[in-house]
């Protein structure tokens, strides 16, 4: 009976320190692209420009990317977002609203949100930027930002690798 008594304790104790050390949960969103053009950054017709198509595909590339090396790594647990991806949809783009995608972490029960935008001045002037913001708080955490040194699938990849690597979810060296 001591025995068993004891043993529980210990299961009840290693599963509390598994909760306490749980990865934080966030809400990764969309990826965006916020491209300059002449006229304050609207195109012929007025509108902000859209990315191209293949420009739309490396988002969605980088973010998943982002996405599966977070979880490899353990660094955070990221919600799923698809229930409110219309009213994401709606909301977008978030890049210029100080922190309203806040309010998608919160619906998520997120504990971070991160969002990268993608500013793109000309076909060789590309930054990726990372935005890491507490969702109880409101206050952002982290920013980084890399250059992105060739507008192809490889150069979006090795630049959300090394914000990756360098700076959200650096590899935890073992002993």
């Amino acid at each position: 009976m001591i025995i068993r008594a004891i043993f529980i304790a210990f299961v009840i104790a290693i599963a509390g320190m598994g909760a306490a050390s749980a990865a934080p949960r966030a809400a990764v969103l969309p990826f965006e692209m916020q491209i300059d053009l002449q006229m304050d950054g609207l195109d012929l017709y007025g509108l902000p420009p859209k990315p191209k198509k293949a420009e739309a595909d490396r988002l969605k590339l980088v973010r998943d990317t982002l996405v599966k090396m977070l979880e490899e790594r353990g660094a955070y647990e990221v919600v799923d977002l698809s229930p409110y991806q219309s009213e994401i949809n709606r909301a977008a783009p978030f890049d210029r609203c100080q922190g309203c995608e806040v309010e998608f972490g919160k619906l998520s029960n997120a504990d971070v949100t991160i969002l990268c935008v993608v500013h793109k001045s000309s076909e060789l002037l590309i930054n990726m930027a990372i935005y890491v913001r507490d969702v109880k708080s409101g206050e952002l955490k982290q920013t980084m930002v890399a250059s992105i040194l060739q507008n192809d699938d490889t150069g979006w990849l090795k630049a959300i690798r090394n914000l990756v690597n360098s700076r959200l979810a650096p590899k935890s060296e073992s002993k």
